[in-house]
């Protein structure tokens, strides 16, 4: 019996080793995959970030990042009494194409490009139902004596492929 013991101990110890070095290659997978994407970000490639990226992604700023835009948002909340329901379940989803038209350089200035490059960078894996996601939060926003801060979080899901594709941007808070 404590032959047997013996036995599984270096078994364990190769078994954990080896699942510590899986978590690492994906750890260094995203890292990658993050260098690229602001690289492709500086270069204002819309071509490779419409390759980077799902068919549509999530975003609620997206719906609100012009002045039309506010107006259209307010103007569903007053009279539609289905109005989170619409956001949350529809309008949030922004094609890319759209998106490429209408946000991207709204959103990804020189600015804040320059930030998501320099500010401190937080990535978190999650498996969801097997599907994999790496998140990405960057600190855009420091804390003060009177606010919290803030982030930027950009959620990227690994397709069939082993592809990283972006299908979500919002903020905390």
């Amino acid at each position: 019996m404590e032959i047997k013991r013996l036995l599984c101990i270096p078994l364990l110890v190769v078994t954990f080793m080896s699942c510590q070095q899986e978590k690492k290659a994906s750890s260094d997978d995203v890292t990658v995959m993050w260098t690229s994407f602001l690289s492709d970000l500086e270069a204002k490639d819309k071509v490779a970030f419409k390759q980077s990226s799902d068919k549509t992604i999530r975003c609620y700023d997206c719906l609100e990042n012009t002045p039309s835009e506010v107006q259209q948002m307010n103007f569903l909340r007053e009279n539609d009494s289905l109005w989170y329901d619409k956001i949350y379940e529809d309008f949030i989803y922004i094609p890319i194409d759209s998106f490429i038209a209408n946000d991207y350089d709204i959103l990804f200035n020189q600015k804040f490009i320059h930030m998501l490059r320099e500010n401190e960078t937080v990535i978190s894996n999650e498996d969801k139902n097997g599907v994999a996601f790496a998140h990405i939060l960057v600190t855009t926003t420091l804390p003060t004596a009177f606010f919290e801060g803030g982030q930027h979080i950009f959620s990227f899901k690994k397709n069939k492929n082993d592809e990283w594709k972006l299908n979500e941007i919002g903020t905390i808070p």
